[in-house]
């Protein structure tokens, strides 16, 4: 038990010690205000431009002014604030993918929040079960595959890719890569624990190299001929269908994509989370922010912007994503899918899924 418990210890914070203080480095005092400015100190590990567009417009219409930490890796965010303790200055932690979620919960980084709005506004299942964070946009997590080569009924569900016929052919980033991690917990919710190792240790055979890169390296391979399917977040393949690089539509021309479980349980969604630090010196305005990026405004400029679906129900959805289809979402509540990632993280170990 000691030694799981240490390779899981490792898996989830690994870069963790490097990260802190490299971002240490970087960051500065970055929070210093005057007494008459209203500011909100934000640690986010996301990394889009539209974010910072959003944080000038809310502070346009509130008066509050957006500091803007950002940290790459969820893993240093999630150090940096556990060192800093109670005289952290972060009031609000935005990071993506609910396995990230769970690491950042389960470190006791958030205080829970619950007001009228924001039940409004988010669906149950994408709010952690007592109200310590709120999804803010949405991703699914696809199939793509060479149309050449696959027929399109050859893949219907997640659990198809653990098929014998498609050794050799399957393309996927690390097992390290929270994407990843967070897709085997949501196989371990809907299937258990003993199937979706077997699940594992069939679709690791299946690869067709090592994995490696993030999931527009996937396509990529896919185009150069280096494998014919692909598991990648849905913002990622709208992103090469919205560009006008010739390179990205030659990548692009033969792919077919997939929402899997469709006559089931819906595709898998990843999210990325906003909730409000444990010791927020400023946590009133850490509210209005969260409050303010799922606003129908702010949830219409993140789904144009970076091809994401918007959390809201009365949110329209862009026409890139129109044209992909209208997939089923996988409505588990999302906080039950994290609570399973340290089985998913010790079964990705135990297959060899490197």
């Amino acid at each position: 038990m000691r030694l799981s418990y240490m390779k899981l210890k490792r898996k989830l914070f690994s870069p963790a010690i490097f990260g802190f203080l490299l971002s240490v480095f970087i960051s500065g005092e970055v929070y210093a205000a005057s007494e008459n400015e209203k500011v909100v100190n934000l640690y986010s590990s996301r990394h889009y431009g539209v974010d910072n567009e959003l944080f000038e417009l809310f502070k346009k219409q509130s008066g509050i002014k957006v500091n803007l930490l950002q940290i790459k890796e969820a893993s240093q965010m999630i150090e940096r604030i556990k060192s800093e303790g109670k005289k952290s200055p972060a009031d609000v932690i935005i990071t993506v993918d609910i396995g990230n979620a769970w690491k950042a919960e389960n470190a006791d980084l958030f205080q829970p929040i619950k007001t009228d709005l924001l039940q409004k506004s988010v669906p149950s299942n994408l709010v952690e079960e007592n109200f310590s964070w709120y999804a803010i946009t949405l991703r699914g997590r696809a199939i793509v595959y060479d149309k050449t080569k696959i027929k399109e009924n050859e893949i219907q569900n997640y659990e198809d890719l653990s098929n014998e016929k498609f050794k050799g052919k399957v393309l996927a980033r690390t097992s390290n890569h929270v994407y990843n991690q967070s897709l085997v917990a949501s196989l371990i919710q809907a299937n258990g624990e003993e199937k979706t190792k077997i699940w594992c240790e069939k679709f690791t055979n299946n690869l067709a190299r090592k994995p490696e890169g993030g999931d527009i390296d996937q396509m990529k391979a896919i185009y150069n001929g280096k494998g014919e399917i692909a598991i990648v977040n849905t913002y990622y393949y709208a992103r090469l269908l919205k560009s006008e690089d010739p390179e990205d539509q030659k990548v692009v021309k033969n792919l077919g994509i997939i929402f899997p479980n469709q006559a089931n349980r819906g595709m898998h969604i990843n999210a990325s989370i906003a909730g409000i630090a444990k010791y927020a010196p400023n946590k009133e305005n850490g509210i209005k922010l969260i409050e303010f990026l799922v606003s129908k405004d702010a949830q219409e400029i993140l789904a144009k912007m970076n091809n994401e679906y918007p959390v809201r129900t009365d949110v329209e959805w862009t026409n890139v994503l129109k044209n992909m289809g209208k997939p089923k979402f996988d409505t588990v509540t999302l906080s039950k899918v994290g609570e399973n990632t340290p089985k998913a993280i010790m079964i990705l170990d135990q297959v060899g899924w490197r």
